[in-house]
């Protein structure tokens, strides 16, 4: 899983990402940071919640949605289609209390509209009793971006598991 946590210095986790700049200007640093890194390093098998920055603003995902970062959003996904990288669908935010789960609806099914096939499941759990958190959730949420199934890895080898 590659994931970003640092953009430009900062973890959105500690809030003086957020000192001087406005969600929209944090998260839009952060997703082309994300770019960047797409755009330098392919050795991984998926993108781990790709808007993970959203659990930490201010306003976290209050005004936040797809349009506002489309050109980023969709040179991210084709870069990740080119690349054969897929997608984490986490539902970690959940619990920091996001109406959805990582990434939103909007990216999920625009990776599914581009051919997009290759979706894992996480609860990014840092206690055992989030092991699996809302992966019911997470169920019901692929199938409406489009999915009947999703992926595990064993040695980085994929395999495609019915939902």
């Amino acid at each position: 899983i590659g994931s970003v946590h640092v953009v430009n210095g900062k973890d959105p986790y500690y809030k003086e990402m957020f000192q001087d700049k406005s969600d929209e200007e944090a998260y839009a640093e952060t997703f082309a940071a994300t770019l960047k890194d797409l755009e330098s390093v392919e050795d991984f098998d998926v993108l781990g919640h790709l808007d993970y920055v959203v659990r930490y603003g201010p306003e976290q995902d209050k005004f936040y949605t797809y349009e506002k970062y489309r050109d980023l959003f969709e040179r991210m996904l084709e870069l990740l289609l080119e690349n054969g990288i897929g997608v984490e669908v986490n539902t970690g935010g959940i619990g920091y209390g996001l109406k959805e789960l990582h990434p939103c609806r909007e990216v999920l099914k625009r990776y599914r509209e581009l051919g997009g096939e290759i979706v894992t499941v996480g609860s990014d759990a840092h206690r055992p009793e989030d092991i699996c958190r809302e992966f019911k959730r997470a169920e019901e949420f692929l199938r409406d971006c489009g999915f009947s199934y999703y992926t595990v890895f064993d040695k980085r080898t994929a395999s495609f598991i019915k939902l």
